[in-house]
């Protein structure tokens, strides 16, 4: 694949790219003594690594709505947070690239992501954890139930999600 479409189809795997090469001029002498070398490899890495967390804070933002929605299925905010899921995920999807699909650790994004909804939950509540929150808790920490796939893929299904998520989160669900 040439740099072109690489770099349009693929800015974090160009930049990877980009920046290898450039380190194995590093070593030369015959480079101009202007030419910051060390800088401008840290700054074509920064855009791909700009593009990645990206990603991850809107999959961050997409799985703490979603527990949020699993856990308080009759709160006023449900319609407002599950609008805001599908607008992270159209912005996931424009920022998405291929060579992220490695990169991503989907269990890190998701305990960020129940730390982000177990503090909402406590502001929403204005009291406090309920009874039975560090079961849930408990629950929600034993790792992330979704793929990258349920959410960068085709057949991204919410609803299915916040299905799957409650399903582990009752007493007799799955573990």
């Amino acid at each position: 694949m040439d740099h072109d479409s690489l770099y349009e189809t693929d800015i974090c795997a160009w930049a990877e790219q980009q920046a290898a090469a450039l380190r194995g001029f590093a070593s030369r002498v015959d480079l101009p003594n202007e030419l910051d070398l060390a800088n401008i490899v840290e700054e074509i890495e920064d855009v791909g690594n700009s593009h990645f967390r990206a990603v991850t804070s809107f999959i961050r933002l997409i799985l703490s709505h979603t527990i949020l929605i699993a856990l308080n299925a009759d709160a006023e905010s449900v319609r407002h947070w599950t609008f805001e899921v599908f607008t992270f995920r159209g912005n996931l999807i424009q920022a998405w690239q291929r060579s992220m699909r490695q990169r991503v650790d989907m269990n890190i994004v998701w305990r960020h992501a129940v730390r982000e909804a177990a503090l909402k939950l406590t502001l929403y509540r204005h009291s406090g954890p309920a009874p039975g929150d560090d079961k849930i808790m408990a629950r929600l920490e034993m790792g992330c139930p979704f793929e990258i796939d349920d959410l960068c893929g085709e057949a991204f299904e919410f609803h299915d999600l916040v299905d799957r998520l409650r399903a582990r989160l009752t007493p007799d669900g799955p573990l």
